[in-house]
């Protein structure tokens, strides 16, 4: 994702995630999950019927030997049945690694856009063909693109959208207080992907106008949990369960992560929200005045929007949902009875090597051989600029209309065309052999896959991970005072020097660091900014651990080196200067005492020991500056006298002699 000093280039292969290209067109290594799971479930379903053949095989052994001849004859049955058994055993190991693969790559599939099954619970059904007609035109910075579409196809779209949403009633919320919803949700983090201007339009929608269009209960849920989802959907069945599905088996109507089983075949469900906003362990009291806040949101009331009672026409579903297809949109959103629907448009993996010929100019072939743009380049340039563009001055008169391109507006401004293209026009076959590409198996590919998983979940939002590189947080007007300087999240430039991989693993899978007490920070209490729970998959934090350690040229494993523990005497020279007034420690420093804890702005020293290396907090604390310029942390704390380092201020009266 990252591509060292190629800027443009890096650019155009995030847009190419971020704008969504990626819900119709498939790209090596861009979105892999969709196909990974396809093919795992087809592996488990052959593996389940050659279980049962085996099945069948071995009571045709056991049958053969019992009505054998002579001994010797039975007993080479009898070893044929004990292979079969043993093949099960065999099998049932693999259909169990592929279940659990299944289950992760349900967890890693994420949706470009909104899941639009609990449509009928969140959005308000006037608003509908609003956004379906244009929704450039009621949100500019979005990045659902313009369909081109008319009248009729709008009302219809809509119409399908709204009667294929699941029936669902959300407990009535009572509301919140809007005033202290304004402040988490400025000081919670949620400003690190979401923006209220188009102007200044983040990593996550523009929420400006979301209270014209969301219903204050769901906003509630969604705020609280974003994973939550109405109905688990099982990919065996090809269908939403519902809780008679539970019923029938005689077991709770509970499903998330650890109950993901479907009741009916035991096969993986899909639990969670397809979406990458993660949970910030909010308390329902936080998440009703946050939804409060939103609910004040809008441009325009609610009730102006003109009725739309046209979504409950029957004879529209078919007439929309064929339009869905035609125009991919469950490439972008979960759709009920289109989940298994493909990408719609042409693998661009190797689009830079097609052909000129193989390129369709169509009708503008000659302008663009006269104005000197008949190339990739002047192809991705004006198809980028205008999809419709190589439809101009083509006589639909007898053409049927579905072979009209397809290809929504994206309304790009110049310098994401200029990278979007120079990222297509990079997409080739290579001509040299696979020896010379560049495809390392060392630490370069654990960074490069991490940064994969740092970008799809806007990490870089709060965090900075490069020197010179801005988190967006540190952007805002608010944390531009030194009071709130020191409320920015962490800065992650040599995490992997800094954590343990091991209680990294644990920090990733639980921020909190609490299986219960989930309403905080677990490593920087004092933050209002929440680290939130993003429900990584074990794959996606393995890969993350490794990212971390490979930025810091760091090995895997790490083995902890053995400290030299200190005497009874040492202990108590530490303890006397570590409390002492001279040592700036406990001025900032949690250390799990609530009185104190109130005013600390520094990490908690009762995880040091289990999330620090020996040998990073003996650098950090004779030069912090050195690994992290601009932090709080004085330097010159100690100085160098001899081969050791001594404290640089007044000591104790306990070293004394």
């Amino acid at each position: 994702m990252i591509v060292d000093h190629a800027p443009v280039l890096s650019y155009g292969k995030e847009l190419f995630q971020h704008r969504g290209c990626v819900g119709c067109h498939r790209f090596q290594n861009y979105n892999p999950e969709p196909e990974e799971l396809v093919s795992a479930e087809q592996q488990v379903l052959q593996l389940e019927a050659r279980r049962h053949d085996a099945q069948r095989d071995i009571q045709q052994s056991i049958q053969m030997g019992d009505q054998a001849p002579d001994n010797e004859t039975a007993r080479k049955y009898y070893i044929q049945a004990d292979m079969l058994r043993v093949s099960i055993s065999d099998t049932d190991g693999r259909i169990e690694q592929l279940n659990r693969r299944s289950k992760d790559l349900l967890r890693d599939i994420k949706k470009v856009g909104p899941d639009l099954k609990e449509v009928r619970a969140k959005i308000r059904p006037d608003w509908i063909p609003v956004w379906v007609s244009n929704p450039h035109a009621w949100r500019p910075s979005t990045r659902m693109p313009r369909f081109r579409l008319n009248d009729g196809e709008v009302r219809a779209i809509s119409a399908f959208i709204w009667q294929s949403g699941i029936d669902s009633t959300l407990p009535h919320q009572p509301p919140g207080d809007p005033v202290r919803g304004k402040e988490g949700f400025e000081t919670r983090g949620c400003l690190g992907c979401h923006s209220l201007s188009d102007s200044d339009p983040g990593f996550a929608a523009n929420l400006a106008r979301v209270g014209e269009k969301d219903n204050y209960d769901y906003l509630v849920r969604w705020v609280r949990n974003p994973r939550e989802r109405t109905h688990p959907y099982c990919p065996y069945e090809k269908r939403d369960l519902t809780e008679d599905d539970y019923t029938r088996h005689g077991v709770p109507f509970v499903f998330d992560l650890d109950h993901s089983k479907c009741p009916n075949d035991g096969h993986e469900l899909e639990v969670e929200q397809m979406t990458i906003m993660p949970n910030l362990r909010l308390t329902i009291e936080e998440a009703r005045d946050i939804a409060s806040y939103l609910v004040t949101l809008k441009e325009k009331d609610p009730a102006s929007y003109a009725r739309a009672d046209y979504l409950n026409d029957p004879k529209l579903k078919a007439s929309g949902r064929a339009l869905a297809q035609r125009y991919g949109c469950a490439g972008c959103h979960e759709i009920t009875g289109m989940e298994d629907e493909g990408r719609i448009g042409t693998e661009l993996t190797k689009e830079g090597s097609k052909p000129l010929e193989q390129i369709d100019f169509a009708l503008l072939t000659a302008k663009a051989r006269k104005d000197d743009w008949y190339s990739h380049k002047g192809f991705f340039e004006h198809k980028l600029a205008k999809p419709e563009v190589y439809d101009i001055g083509r006589d639909w008169s007898d053409r049927d209309p579905n072979e009209r391109l397809r290809m929504p507006d994206f309304d790009m401004k110049p310098e994401e065309i200029i990278a979007l293209t120079t990222f297509l026009m990079g997409a080739v076959e290579s001509q040299y052999p696979p020896r010379y590409w560049d495809a390392p198996e060392d630490q370069r590919r654990d960074a490069q896959e991490g940064w994969w998983i740092v970008k799809k979940y806007n990490c870089m939002g709060c965090h900075q991970f490069m020197v010179g590189q801005t988190s967006r947080l540190m952007s805002l007007p608010r944390y531009q005072t030194a009071e709130w300087k020191d409320q920015l999240p962490p800065k992650l430039m040599g995490e992997g020097a800094r954590a343990n991989p091991d209680w990294m693993l644990k920090f990733l899978a639980n921020p909190a660091l609490d299986s219960k007490q989930t309403d905080r920070n677990g490593v920087r209490p004092y933050l209002k900014v929440r680290m939130p729970t993003f429900y990584f998959s074990p794959l996606e934090v393995r890969k993350l651990v490794r990212f971390f350690q490979a930025l810091s040229s760091q090995p895997l494993p790490y083995i902890a080196p053995q400290v030299e523990p200190l005497t009874e005497q040492e202990i108590a020279m530490a303890r006397a200067l570590f409390t002492s007034k001279a040592a700036p420690c406990l001025k900032c420093h949690a250390t799990g005492d609530p009185a104190h804890d109130r005013f600390a702005t520094a990490p908690n020293f009762l995880l040091a020991r289990d999330r620090l290396k020996p040998g990073w907090a003996r650098r950090w604390m004779l030069d912090p500056a050195m690994i992290s310029p601009g932090t709080a942390m004085p330097s010159g704390l100690f100085k160098p006298l001899g081969d050791h380092y001594v404290f640089a201020g007044p000591t104790p009266d306990i070293f004394k002699g």
